[in-house]
């Protein structure tokens, strides 16, 4: 090509990059003022309207996109084509544009350009040129660049500002249009409310909430306008707010389980879109307890599901094991601020702790989100284990007064580990161990203890129990029943104690005698009154009450006189060991205070009673004449007793002095062998003064012993033994001195010397006190053979009068003999009587039944006498035959007491005395039955003379075959009236004394036939079944009572035996039953509301 052809081409080249440089800036100009134009229209738009996010999705993408196509179609294109990364426009293109702004080239620059493309060799190539040449040289004139002008801007340019004005004007006036409704264009999935009159103020920071659990959100409305109404947008549906005050509002989401949105809304303007996200919520599905309680209480362990309040023994250990979901530390507060952290295995939280008082306690839960939040809240109750309980009833014995029963209760929650009887004398403690079943909750005790066995032997004893119970936890707890005082008398206020009672005794006894004088005055004069008609029955009437009180007085008087002697043997004999003799003497006198109001007398009492309310004159004389001689008897017997006491007390207080001396004596010879091994001077000294005081209150006792005897009507004949007495106490000093100069052999002599002196005295007051009791004996038998001897003589005397009477007439004068013989009878029987009286005195052997026949005769032996002088000589002969009955039946019994007394005499020691009662156990039966079969006897061979007609000796025999039935009747009635026999023995014995009374009946009708022979075969039967229901009274009795040793070693069968059917609420608390501690509770409160009541 030619030179002008690559100018040509140059020129081209340069429009073309000036024509791209065009369109680039042209773009430019033009992609601002578009993206201007729209970005305020949008801003404006959005800013008055608040599109809807859709809308404002599309606005923004749209904008992005139409600003993108504009950037590229009018930037970018022109740009990669000036750089020729795209195909930029070729020159025949460029030709056609330079020719449409040079009109005047026309078709040149075409041609030019076609004529340069030429390649066909038809036409020659330098004619081809020289007419490219000749044409360029035509448009040298034209400058293509100017076929671009810049200056073609103007009008776009002018748009652009102008935009760029009403933008900046825009932005000026409110530039919150290009601040907020960009933003919110851009931000087009946010939901943007149109701005309203008034504000949504949350108050909630921190929009999360916990899973499943509620959410409160509180909102305020500030502004000028205030809604009325708040409705809160959840996920498209709204819910009216609840109104607290003026603009604030809140609302509840009762379980929020997903994230939500919401928004405010009063339907006209909605605040913004909020959002409430989840947190993950701790929480405990499960968890198990054991329950492990201290090992003494005897609890099994337990375990437990989903259970915790709870309620535990004192010390018990409990461990939880929770299981739950996004737990990461679990942790528990005790009710003391205690924290206790939970031990994790394998998501397994674990808590141990002791218990020792009730406690709530509060398990709390959190994980990496959360704060720690309350999980579970429960409370433990500690069962405290209480002090044991002890109740103790104390039963002293009758007998041995040192002596006590002991019956106690005690009670604990799990058992017990001890319980102990103490005692304290003279500051000293001791105790004694009971035996307990250790795991048995509540349970008896029984215990017995005699003081006389505790050293020292006199002073105040107080003593108690206590109980211990197991609790380990609390180092054991120990109560103590009620505290009791015992006093153990010594010897000079045992002493002084015996002569106050026995002086009391003595005073009751007196007066017991005087009443009963007067009460025989009383009768005396209401015998004479009843025969004066001047009287008046209301005055008899009081005579008679004012009898009766004065009776019941007697009895009263009497009953405290047997309860104070009974009190005052058992006294002496617990503090005062008392040989057998002695107590034999107080067993004996213990029985004739019990005789002494008979059951006779009790009957006729009851008799004049029932006579005094229909107050018949002529029964009533005739009761009181009978009641006359049985108040005489009494009177007797009064007498007899308070002379026995004393006689007795004599003995006693002698044989209390015999017993001392002994006991110092063995004192002293043991003082003699231990001076020189064991004891020091000071201690032989102290024990020598202390015999000396006691060998001075030995002589004061013989003293006060002898005094009393100077009272007995028949004086004992004792020394005074002063000789004796002041040469052991010279023997005492020599002892004392030898000790003071520290010679131990000489001063053990000397006390053995002492020893022996006090056995021999005492040895020499035994003897005398032996003898004079065997010469009382002596005497007494003397005296019952020669009383004997009468009371045969009366017998056949009044046999004699009795056969002579039989066959007189009324006018024979043999009968005035009769009547001085009858008298003479009565008088000689007088002397009888008043011998037995004054041998009773003596003789504790003749009993009540000796004195009821003595009545029975002097009563008969006056009506006899009366009878005869007014002729009613069938009556008397009907009287004399019951004189000579009372007289008979008085010969057999004296003759046993004194066949009693010779076998005493010939096989006890001198001075034993034994009181044998012949009508009471064993031998008593055996007398009944013989007696029972000699009747029967007599009975058969009386109908066997009536068949053979030979009755000239039926007199003789009816009459003691009479006897004989009456004596029996006797033995009966003592024995039934003793209480030796059981109650069915006794009722056997009263039927056989019914036959005996119908065949004593036909007898004194001299009616003898084979039915008495039948009714004593009946009785022969009776008799037999009477001795085995007796045997097994007996064979129970020795089961079921026992003596007071054997009640000692075993207390529960003495108890058992005083309350054998008594059922008390100690028995229900006996029986133990493993409650609960409510319902235990409840059964202690029930069982003391049964007290109250």
């Amino acid at each position: 090509m030619t030179k002008n052809f690559n100018i040509l081409v140059n020129k081209l080249n340069t429009f073309r990059i000036k024509f791209y440089s065009y369109k680039i800036l042209k773009g430019i100009i033009l992609t601002f003022f578009f993206l201007i134009a729209l970005f305020t229209a949008f801003s404006l738009i959005e800013y008055f309207i608040y599109l809807s996010s859709y809308i404002r999705k599309i606005l923004f993408f749209g904008f992005v996109v139409f600003g993108g196509l504009l950037t590229i179609q009018f930037i970018f294109v022109p740009l990669f084509k000036l750089l020729h990364i795209l195909k930029p426009i070729d020159i025949k293109s460029s030709s056609v544009i330079i020719q449409k702004h040079f009109s005047d080239i026309k078709d040149r620059l075409l041609n030019i350009i076609e004529l340069a493309e030429i390649q066909d060799q038809t036409y020659s190539n330098d004619i081809v040129l020289a007419s490219i040449d000749q044409k360029i040289n035509e448009l040298r004139v034209f400058d293509f660049n100017q076929a671009v002008q810049f200056k073609n801007l103007k009008l776009v340019f002018i748009y652009f500002m102008t935009s760029l004005l009403v933008t900046a004007t825009v932005f000026v006036v409110n530039k919150s249009v290009f601040t907020t409704a960009p933003n919110r264009i851009i931000h087009y999935n946010t939901h943007f409310v149109k701005p309203a009159p008034f504000v949504f103020h949350l108050y909630n920071t921190d929009l999360k909430a916990t899973k499943g659990e509620a959410y409160k959100i509180s909102v305020e409305c500030r502004g000028n306008e205030l809604p009325g109404v708040v409705y809160i947008n959840i996920e498209g549906n709204n819910y009216l707010m609840k109104s607290t005050s003026t603009g604030r509002f809140e609302f509840e989401m009762a379980s929020v389980i997903n994230p939500v949105n919401f928004y405010f809304t009063n339907l006209k303007y909605k605040s913004d879109v909020y959002s409430l996200g989840l947190l993950p919520n701790p929480g405990i599905n499960h968890f198990d307890v054991a329950v492990k309680p201290p090992s003494y209480t005897g609890l099994s362990v337990q375990k437990l599901e989903n259970i915790g309040d709870l309620q535990v023994p004192n010390g018990t250990q409990v461990e939880w094991k929770f299981l739950g979901i996004d737990i990461d530390t679990l942790y528990m507060e005790l009710a003391d601020s205690l924290s206790k952290g939970a031990l994790q295995t394998n998501n397994v939280f674990e808590v141990k702790h002791q218990f020792f008082n009730s406690s709530g306690y509060h398990v709390f839960v959190k994980n990496d989100l959360t704060q720690p939040e309350l999980a579970l809240s429960y409370s433990i109750d500690v069962i405290p284990d209480l002090f044991p309980e002890i109740g103790v009833v104390r039963v002293q014995d009758s007998l041995q007064i040192t002596r006590f029963f002991f019956k106690g209760t005690i009670s604990d929650d799990y058992g017990f580990s001890d319980l102990n009887f103490h005692y304290n004398i003279n500051n000293e403690d001791s105790a004694i161990s009971i035996p307990v079943v250790k795991n048995l909750t509540d349970q008896e005790f029984y215990f017995s203890f005699d003081f006389a066995g505790i050293t020292p032997t006199s002073g105040t004893v107080s003593y108690y129990f206590s109980v211990t119970d197991n609790d380990v936890i609390n180092d054991y707890k120990t109560t103590t029943s009620d505290s009791y005082i015992f006093n153990i008398p010594d010897r000079k206020e045992v002493s002084e104690s015996e002569k106050e009672q026995f002086e009391k005794l003595e005073n009751m006894l007196e007066q017991s005698e005087q009443l009963a004088n007067e009460i025989q005055n009383d009768l005396q004069d209401l015998r004479l009154k009843n025969m004066d008609t001047n009287v008046s029955e209301w005055e008899k009437t009081q005579m008679v009450n004012q009898i009766l009180s004065k009776q019941s007085n007697l009895e009263q008087l009497y009953d405290r006189i047997k309860k104070d002697n009974e009190k005052l043997n058992n006294y002496l004999n617990s503090f005062n060991r008392q040989n057998d003799e002695i107590r034999e003497k107080q067993q004996e006198i213990e029985e004739l205070l019990d005789e002494v109001f008979t059951e006779e007398l009790r009957q006729l009492l009851e008799e004049f009673q029932k006579l005094a309310e229909e107050f018949d004159s002529k029964q009533l004389n005739k009761l009181a004449e009978q009641m006359n001689f049985s108040y005489e008897d009494l009177q007797k017997q009064l007498d007899k007793n308070l002379e026995m006491l004393r006689r007795m007390k004599v003995e006693q207080k002698l044989q209390n002095v015999i017993d001392d001396v002994n006991r110092m004596a063995v004192e002293e010879e043991r003082m003699a062998e231990e001076v020189n091994d064991k004891l020091g001077f000071d201690d032989v000294q102290q024990k020598l003064d202390q015999h000396e005081m006691e060998l001075e209150d030995i002589q004061n006792q013989l003293e006060e012993a002898l005094q009393l005897n100077k009272d007995l009507e028949k004086q004992m004949n004792f020394d005074e033994f002063e000789e004796e007495f002041k040469d052991i106490e010279n023997s005492m000093q020599k002892s004392k001195d030898q000790l003071q100069k520290k010679n131990r052999k000489k001063a053990g002599s000397s006390m053995k010397e002492t020893s022996e002196k006090m056995k021999n005295t005492a040895f020499a007051m035994q003897q005398m006190l032996n003898s004079n009791m065997m010469k009382q004996n002596l005497e007494n038998i003397e005296n019952l053979r020669q009383i004997l001897s009468n009371l045969v003589y009366l017998s056949f005397e009044q046999e004699s009068v009795l056969d002579k009477l039989s066959g007189v007439s009324a006018n024979d004068p043999v009968l005035n003999e009769l009547n001085r013989q009858q008298r003479r009878i009565k008088d000689q029987s007088q002397i009888v009587k008043d011998s037995l009286y004054a041998l009773a005195k003596r003789t504790p052997q003749i009993n009540s039944l000796v004195n009821n026949e003595l009545i029975s005769m002097e009563l008969h032996l006056n009506k006899s006498l009366d009878e005869m002088s007014e002729g009613l000589y069938p009556n008397a002969r009907a009287s004399q035959q019951y004189v000579m009955t009372a007289t008979n039946n008085l010969a057999l019994m004296l003759n046993e007491a004194l066949d009693n007394l010779e076998k005493m005499m010939a096989n006890a020691q001198p001075g034993d005395q034994q009181c044998e009662n012949p009508g009471s156990g064993k031998q008593g039966m055996n007398l009944l039955k013989e007696e029972s079969e000699s009747i029967k006897q007599q009975l058969q061979q009386m109908i066997e003379q009536m068949k053979n007609g030979n009755s000239q000796q039926m007199g003789k025999q009816m009459g003691q075959s009479l006897m004989q039935h009456e004596m029996m009747q006797q033995m009966l009635r003592q024995i039934m009236n003793n209480g030796t026999v059981g109650s069915g023995t006794r009722k056997v014995l009263q039927e056989i004394d019914d036959l005996l009374e119908q065949n004593r009946r036909q007898l004194m009708n001299k009616n003898v036939n084979s039915q008495m022979v039948m009714r004593q075969n009946q009785i022969a039967t009776r008799l037999l079944e009477a001795e085995k229901a007796e045997m097994e009274r007996e064979f129970e009795d020795e089961r079921e009572s026992r003596s007071a040793e054997d009640f000692q070693s075993n207390p529960v069968e003495f108890f058992e035996y005083q309350d054998k059917k008594n059922t008390t609420l100690e028995y229900l608390n006996r029986n133990s039953h493993q409650l609960n501690n409510f319902y235990n509770n409840k059964y202690k409160q029930y069982l003391n509301n049964i007290q109250k009541e």
